[in-house]
């Protein structure tokens, strides 16, 4: 699958979740090599995060407190990249590549905030 067709799946998800009525703030898919994930912005529980991820976001701030503008840990990619990572434990954080995230509301490009970049690049 190419990054055309995580972009596609992210867009398909987006719009099922519009048409739910379901309006996270983000959705957006993962992917490395065969293995690919869509997931959408929210709360993802510490215990249930791979752990080199959860010590990659503590050294940015407090999970699940407001940090360059954005809750940490709660994030489409952190959450999308998590299912890579329960995948492939091995990989490094910097080898997950993401669609281009989109807003399920009014599917407008949301671009990628600074505690996802600070964590995956």
């Amino acid at each position: 699958m190419s990054t055309e067709s995580i972009n596609r799946k992210t867009r398909n998800y987006a719009v099922k979740l519009k048409k739910l009525h379901h309006y996270p703030a983000v959705v957006v898919g993962a992917e490395h090599s065969r293995h690919k994930s869509v997931a959408s912005s929210g709360l993802l529980e510490s215990n249930k995060m791979v752990k080199k991820l959860r010590h990659k976001l503590k050294t940015i701030g407090n999970l699940y407190e407001r940090k360059n503008g954005n809750t940490l840990g709660c994030c489409a990619e952190t959450n999308a990249g998590n299912k890579i990572l329960i995948k492939k434990p091995y990989l490094s954080l910097n080898e997950i590549k993401f669609a281009t995230p989109l807003r399920p509301r009014t599917m407008q490009i949301i671009s990628t905030c600074k505690n996802c970049k600070l964590t995956f690049n």
